[in-house]
């Protein structure tokens, strides 16, 4: 081993966490298997560093690797203060559809938690959820049986993710999957800026016999990372937006369109 990369296998994680971030903003991307071999680590000690930058919201994790952020994301608690009306909105309409009796698979969006708080206070429903402030809310409710399904926690998010909480909600069939998304891309996809995120949604839709789509104005037409679902796996559409050549894709796709 020659004398850089002894230096480099003698780094701290924070240390090695440092430099990864340097190379990542001066070349764009690294790939973990290389790294691996370069720091003189295992590619699980690499994987570990990656996750953890993804998680703080300074790198965009793919699958063997990592990118910078085109723009860096916002944590939940600002995104929460963003087109607050808008997300009232559509959470109260989506709130009103959901029948007596229903059991929820509920997705982690700062709408979503709008869409909880307005769940009327006379409704039996069973809330499975793995996003932390969707669970804190649905508490709130004074009848609602609330189910957290565990995992390792990612910070942007907020939410269990990775196998654990994939495997716990393949074994559920629920009635609703309430949804969120970076994303309503125009080739009508649903898309995700994280990709454990991205396998989580899509794991969710599977499990439910009907999904629910809560999308402010500005995510219709945006694009992201991933790929999460095409939209046709969606039942209804519940969105801010006024964009008619957009909802009018969505529609011709077959899902309904409740626009608030």
């Amino acid at each position: 081993m020659n004398a850089d990369r002894k230096e480099l296998a003698a780094l701290s994680p924070e240390e090695r966490q440092a430099v990864i971030i340097e190379r990542i903003n001066t070349a764009g991307r690294v790939l973990a298997a290389p790294l691996a071999q370069e720091f003189g680590v295992s590619e699980d000690s690499i994987r570990r560093d990656l996750r953890d930058l993804s998680d703080a919201g300074l790198v965009q994790r793919f699958h063997g690797g990592a990118a910078r952020l085109v723009t860096p994301a916002l944590d939940f608690h600002r995104r929460e203060t963003l087109h607050s009306e808008e997300k009232q909105a559509i959470g109260g309409a989506a709130a009103a559809s959901i029948p007596q009796g229903a059991t929820l698979l509920v997705d982690s969006s700062t709408t979503i938690v709008r869409f909880v708080r307005a769940l009327s206070p006379t409704l039996d429903v069973r809330i499975i959820t793995t996003a932390v402030d969707v669970a804190a809310a649905a508490l709130d409710h004074p009848s609602a049986e609330v189910i957290m399904l565990g995992g390792r926690l990612g910070r942007l998010t907020r939410s269990a993710t990775g196998v654990a909480a994939i495997d716990a909600i393949r074994a559920l069939r629920v009635d609703y999957c309430i949804l969120g998304t970076c994303g309503v891309a125009e080739d009508m996809t649903l898309r995700a800026d994280d990709y454990e995120d991205a396998l989580l949604k899509s794991a969710m839709i599977r499990a439910a016999n009907k999904t629910l789509l809560l999308a402010t104005a500005e995510k219709l037409g945006q694009t992201a990372t991933y790929e999460v679902a095409p939209v046709s796996m969606i039942s209804t559409l519940f969105t801010s937006s006024k964009n008619t050549a957009i909802l009018k894709a969505i529609r011709d796709v077959g899902i309904d369109v409740e626009a608030v």
